[in-house]
């Protein structure tokens, strides 16, 4: 009884150590996290002043015409990535409008989107690029975006549709992209195992 006592209490106490470790591993993660999405928003601009080749664009909870009329005032090509059911975000814009416009209706996620936008921007031989996204999905866009385009020497600009709001630290938006985040990089996972399938890249 006794030396059952004993493995009790020694696998109790290995067990709160597992998890104060894991407590320590989570609470340092997050503070990585949130100072990653610090850092790119304090440097995160409106519009951009830089030079740039093309827009990119992916869909989220923010309108698509802030994009667009980045490209069309800077007189460069736009790259839109979204879903298939998703709706012609510029169908009521003239012809004239649209013809430096790539739709591309082959992602469903921020992961999908940043790849299906690395191999465009490849194929295409852009070297700058402004990510014009909402406030709140700049850093995941911004990371996935970078991510598959290591090793291409290409520039991504972080820019954002709208101003980055006061305590922003406290939008429903932000807490969102908190998670998101790692479901993202879920995804990343998986896309590098081949447990995601769809396209490797935009359709022409």
């Amino acid at each position: 009884m006794g030396l059952g006592i004993r493995k009790f209490l020694h696998t109790q106490s290995l067990f709160k150590k597992i998890v104060f470790q894991l407590l320590i591993l989570f609470l340092l993660l997050f503070i990585f996290q949130f100072y990653y999405f610090l850092r790119i928003y304090s440097g995160l601009t409106f519009r951009p002043s830089e030079g740039f080749d093309l827009v990119l664009t992916y869909s989220d909870e923010s309108s698509m015409e802030a994009a667009l009329d980045l490209a069309l005032s800077r007189k460069k090509p736009l790259y839109v990535s979204q879903a298939l059911w998703e709706p012609n975000p510029f169908r009521k814009h003239p012809a004239s409008d649209l013809t430096k416009v790539h739709l591309d209706p082959t992602a469903s996620t921020t992961d999908q989107n940043a790849r299906r936008a690395a191999a465009f921007i490849r194929q295409g031989g852009y070297k700058r690029v402004a990510l014009d996204v909402g406030w709140f999905h700049v850093p995941r866009a911004l990371f996935l975006t970078r991510l598959y385009l290591l090793g291409s020497g290409v520039q991504v600009i972080p820019c954002s549709k709208t101003p980055l709001p006061e305590h922003w630290w406290a939008k429903r938006l932000f807490r969102m992209e908190l998670l998101k985040f790692w479901g993202s990089l879920g995804r990343v996972a998986l896309a590098f195992f081949g447990w995601e399938t769809g396209p490797s890249g935009p359709i022409q």
